[in-house]
């Protein structure tokens, strides 16, 4: 048990709730303890003990929301929420999301922390639609809507998608984009490696696109707090498949 909250401290639980609620928000972005450390040029151990409110001043607290891309109000407004980020999609709702592209494009800008206007400005869906498909993702229990009109996913931005469903998604809505590129183009950005591996290495390079995910997630937070350029919605796919050697033509 933690100790704060056994303490007969009548404000320990919004402390522990706004802690739980940074803490989710920092690992959405794709930072790690040792990572936080390095940019603020801390130990990693300083960087834990902040994280469950040890010595932690509110200086800290706004760095560290900065990096999370919050606001201490919107944090304090995340933190009266209960901490769903960890659940897991029913078939049920991917079946939902998977039967409507402008409804999948909906929750994956909200899920993504954009507003919905991105939904018309980015991918050209009619504004008289938007508020039915918001409508919809509640309904389905996706979405919980937060204080000052703004959404909230009910998913942690780093959630696989393994099941069948949005895996067919993919087949059908985006494989076709990195089918139609022109590799020889040298304005088209992609980097290719071909290598030996064991079962192990295998499960490795897996995991290494899980970090790589994360690390994307970062790009694209820092970048929208910082470039002040007009930007354009960009698909990356980062996998690994057996081949064989290549067969010349004689």
């Amino acid at each position: 048990m933690n100790p704060s909250l056994s303490s007969g401290d009548p404000f320990a639980a919004e402390h522990e709730a706004l802690l739980a609620a940074l803490r989710r928000r920092l690992r959405m972005s794709g930072w790690t303890q040792a990572e936080i450390a390095r940019k603020l040029g801390v130990g990693t151990a300083t960087v834990k003990r902040w994280l469950h409110g040890k010595g932690l001043g509110l200086r800290t607290l706004s760095q560290l929301c900065a990096l999370a891309n919050i606001t201490l109000s919107e944090l304090a407004e995340q933190s009266a929420i209960p901490d769903r980020s960890s659940d897991q999609l029913t078939l049920a709702q991917e079946k939902a999301l998977t039967a409507s592209p402008e409804l999948s494009t909906v929750f994956f800008i909200i899920v993504s922390g954009w507003p919905v206007s991105e939904a018309e400005e980015g991918f050209g869906l009619a504004p008289a639609d938007i508020p039915c498909h918001i409508e919809r993702l509640e309904r389905l229990a996706l979405i919980d809507r937060l204080p000052g009109g703004r959404l909230r996913a009910r998913l942690d931005p780093a959630h696989v998608w393994q099941r069948e469903p949005m895996r067919r998604h993919f087949e059908k809505y985006m494989k076709h984009l990195f089918f139609s590129l022109d590799y020889g183009d040298p304005a088209t950005i992609f980097g290719a490696e071909t290598m030996k591996l064991s079962p192990v290495g295998v499960a490795r390079v897996a995991e290494r696109i899980e970090r790589f995910r994360g690390e994307l997630r970062e790009i694209a937070q820092e970048d929208r707090r910082q470039s002040s350029l007009p930007g354009q919605w960009h698909a990356v796919l980062a996998v690994a498949c057996p081949t064989a050697p290549l067969k010349t033509g004689r």
